[in-house]
């Protein structure tokens, strides 16, 4: 396997885990909602509040998104969004409700920069092959978002409770943080060789 090969099989394979924590991190938290509510006694409205903010987010940050990674770099752009979506799931899962929407509204933004940069990401390094990862990614986006409402009911029901479920959904994003690194690194040695290296 060429460099080449291996530079590229490992950007898609950081795209294809971006792709699960751009879901698995705000679906996974809606089977425990009502549990959620009761605990800290949360209005209808609340509640509802708690489900929006992310969509809120996404439409302050989505229009920044470009110019963040036109400062910085898609690649650094992407690295901020998982940065910020480990933040929130650990402002998330913390003993408050207050913290609670803020973390909730801090994944939002994380995600809300992926959901816009991604894309574009996709464009630029695999120009002949956007549908085709696009369908990967968008399927990839599916599978994590089940597998995490599939499964968060029963960790909450574990010791850990509710709480601790919410920020085993960490994993996702230490692992794309984990596959995006050298991704980072390459935006510090050059971008235009680095992705014209994975056309060949």
């Amino acid at each position: 396997m060429t460099t080449a090969t291996r530079k590229g099989a490992l950007l898609i394979a950081g795209i294809l885990m971006i792709a699960t924590t751009l879901r698995v991190t705000f679906t996974g938290a809606a089977p425990l909602l009502d549990t959620i509510r009761l605990e800290y006694g949360l209005t209808t409205a609340q509640t509802g509040l708690l489900t929006t903010l992310p969509l809120l987010a996404f439409a302050l940050v989505s229009p920044l998104a470009a110019g963040v990674a036109r400062r910085i770099g898609m690649e650094r752009s992407l690295f901020l969004a998982l940065l910020l979506i480990c933040a929130g799931i650990v402002v998330r899962s913390l003993p408050s409700a207050a913290l609670l929407f803020t973390g909730t509204a801090v994944i939002g933004c994380g995600i809300a920069l992926g959901n816009v940069l991604l894309p574009g990401l996709i464009k630029r390094d695999f120009p002949g092959q956007v549908a085709r990862l696009t369908g990967a990614y968008s399927l990839t986006m599916g599978v994590s978002a089940a597998l995490g409402s599939a499964l968060i009911v029963p960790l909450a029901q574990g010791a850990a409770g509710w709480h601790g479920a919410l920020l085993m959904l960490m994993i996702f994003p230490l692992l794309a943080l984990l596959l995006w690194l050298p991704q980072w690194r390459q935006k510090q040695v050059a971008t235009v060789t680095g992705a014209g290296a994975l056309h060949n």
